[in-house]
């Protein structure tokens, strides 16, 4: 419980902080540099075993959960990308692959193909149904293994802090200044409850592909990742909140 306190007063006691990047990360990437905590890429938590999320948005209420490509065969987002990517807006001559699917919905992608998430219980695997523009089966050979995703899962988000913070301009400065107001304990229910979310639809995957446009790699493949959303107003429903 100490440490639940402490990460609270650390981030609550602070009123107004400059932020320290630019774009929708910078509410998270600020409070990361005001914890004093390095950026990395590995998949472990951010502060004493606690996953640290933080939203200030009010437009945009979806957490990212962790990211996690399909492990069924090597590059299998690129060979997504290849067979049922679209042409970029700006830059027809490459393709880009950025889609939001679930289990309740198809989602329909500008080439013509309907893709839509299954769950099979006895493969203990997450499946990408592929479908043509007439709903006929094309393919369903994009997996993730039951097993991946419970690493990946309770890697990361055994324990997990939701952090609510409002932003300002300051025209005087010209600078952008959070503040971090709400900070919730949670802790996670189990595997089987996230499997369930993602069988009745609460969570959603992403996938976020583009290009560099920059002229020193443009056209190279940009992959943002493959998220596992939520909404913020589900999280209850994957977490136990701990009160504190």
């Amino acid at each position: 419980m100490d440490k639940y306190i402490e990460l609270k007063e650390r981030i609550l006691n602070k009123g107004w902080v400059e932020s320290t990047a630019t774009g929708n990360a910078a509410v998270g990437i600020t409070l990361e540099n005001m914890l004093g905590k390095e950026r990395e890429n590995f998949e472990i938590p951010d502060y004493n075993g606690i996953e640290i999320k933080s939203k200030c948005s009010v437009r945009d209420n979806n957490i990212t959960l962790f990211s996690s490509v399909p492990d069924s065969y090597l590059f299998e987002t690129k060979r997504l990308l290849e067979t049922y990517g679209y042409h970029d807006d700006e830059y027809q001559n490459f393709k880009i692959f950025n889609v939001v699917l679930n289990t309740k919905y198809m989602t329909y992608v500008k080439s013509k193909y309907y893709l839509k998430l299954s769950i099979d219980y006895r493969l203990q695997q997450l499946i990408l149904n592929v479908y043509g523009i007439n709903g006929e089966f094309i393919e369903n050979n994009a997996r993730w293994s039951f097993q991946l995703l419970k690493e990946k899962l309770e890697r990361k988000l055994k324990e997990m802090a939701f952090v609510e913070a409002e932003r300002k301009w300051c025209p005087y400065r010209k600078k952008v200044y959070f503040r971090y107001h709400t900070v919730t304990i949670y802790k996670l229910k189990s595997f089987t409850k996230f499997i369930e979310l993602i069988d009745d639809g609460t969570i959603s995957v992403t996938f976020n592909v583009s290009v560099y446009r920059d002229l020193r790699r443009l056209g190279k493949i940009y992959d943002h990742g493959t998220i596992f959303r939520i909404s913020k107003f589900d999280i209850e429903k994957l977490f136990d909140k701990i009160d504190v």
